[in-house]
């Protein structure tokens, strides 16, 4: 039998065998939420299935150990019931125990919820906040935690929302390019676009952009698998990085009949919520993974899936509030990039004291303990930003 070596967080690789957070202690005296007046997007923004989104209603979670210690990170306003109803009282009542045992009785708290909805991603986005915790606790940002070297993260742009089209769509794209972005990911289709619709739009984008500037796709999901077969036929030719979500993503069946005649690298992956479904979606032929650090329901099952794509020879990349997530990216090494969904993060921006900058399409890491986010509540408190605050001991 293999010898338990205790892991050094400060110089071994984040290994989801033995992963470096299992084996601190936490002892959780308070739990608590604030949420912000919501922030107003400049313009609403619509992808294929979905919109306006108008604004983004901003919430954080606070969780204080025994010590005085704060783990501090973005928690969906919308989780606020799973948070007061299962999570809180756990850790509450838990003592002072490791997080592999506190993680396994939230886990299965929440088992009546199902493990691939909200419940799952609502324990993802809490799982977050213990990184920023024990990384201020050992004095170092969470990226070193996780033992990744660089600080600076691979970005991808990402925006052009169906409502916007023709020179103005070019415009944003071809910004995103002089500011250093080697990748840009568009929009397009929806329930009632047409074949010809889609393609004009992709294709006077691909032209305008230099030919080493990567181009990506997304159709949240809109075709069915007629049209998303039909839809390839037509863009052979215009080298596509990658079609993110043409059908939906539980269809599996589906999805592996388009990737089995696709000339085009098919993406999916942000929709769920467990690194258990990913063997499936990459026997189906998925050749792009795209789970969401925060979304999935522990960092430890991310890190499973960035295994999984490794292990077989996959294309990566993460998305959600990228400030936050850059400091997991980070920890997978070069062959990972973070998506930046500018008309939906870069208005966040105000919110914070410290945070990642952008640079010639790549993060830089803050090199502050915890999450490299901190949000500046006293401006906040000063402009009569927050809205209210609940707290659980």
């Amino acid at each position: 039998m293999m010898e338990d070596v205790p892991i050094n967080p400060k110089t071994q690789p984040a290994d989801v065998l033995t992963f470096p957070l299992d084996r601190e202690n936490f002892h959780i005296k308070q739990v608590a939420v604030q949420s912000i007046t919501p922030i107003k997007y400049p313009r609403p923004f619509y992808d294929a299935t979905m919109g306006p989104f108008k604004e983004y209603r901003a919430c954080f979670l606070r969780i204080t150990d025994e010590s005085g210690f704060e783990g501090e990170c973005e928690y969906p306003i919308n989780s606020i019931g799973y948070l007061e109803n299962y999570f809180a009282p756990v850790l509450l009542n838990a003592g002072k125990t490791s997080y592999a045992s506190l993680y396994n009785t939230l886990f299965w708290s929440i088992r009546n919820e199902g493990f691939r909805g909200g419940a799952a991603l609502a324990l993802g986005h809490l799982d977050r906040a213990f990184y920023d915790l024990v990384a201020k606790r050992n004095n170092m940002p969470v990226h070193q935690y996780l033992a990744a070297s660089s600080t600076k993260v691979k970005a991808y742009a990402s925006g052009g929302g169906v409502n916007i089209i023709g020179e103005e769509l070019i415009n944003e794209c071809l910004e995103w390019e002089a500011e250093g972005y080697d990748t840009i990911k568009i929009k397009f289709g929806g329930l009632h676009s047409s074949t010809k619709e889609d393609v004009q739009r992709i294709a006077s984008v691909r032209e305008a952009l230099h030919p080493d500037t990567n181009l990506a796709i997304d159709a949240n999901q809109s075709m069915n698998l007629p049209k998303a077969l039909g839809l390839v036929r037509e863009l052979e030719g215009l080298d596509i990085a990658w079609l993110e979500e043409p059908i939906q993503s539980a269809s599996l069946y589906e999805i592996e009949q388009l990737c089995a005649r696709s000339s085009i690298k098919i993406a999916y992956g942000e929709s769920e919520r467990s690194a258990k479904v990913f063997p499936s979606i990459i026997r189906s032929g998925v050749e792009h993974l795209q789970p969401i650090a925060g979304h999935i329901n522990s960092i430890k099952d991310w890190f499973e899936i960035s295994g999984l794509s490794k292990s077989a020879g996959l294309d990566f990349t993460s998305g959600g509030t990228s400030y936050i997530n850059c400091q997991f990216v980070a920890a997978l090494g070069n062959n990972a990039m973070l998506e930046f969904l500018a008309p939906i993060i870069k208005p966040m921006e105000d919110l914070f004291s410290v945070k990642p900058v952008v640079q010639q399409g790549y993060f830089v890491l803050p090199g502050v303990p915890g999450i490299g986010v901190q949000v500046d509540w006293h401006k906040l408190e000063k402009e009569n930003r927050i809205l209210g605050k609940q707290v659980w001991k």
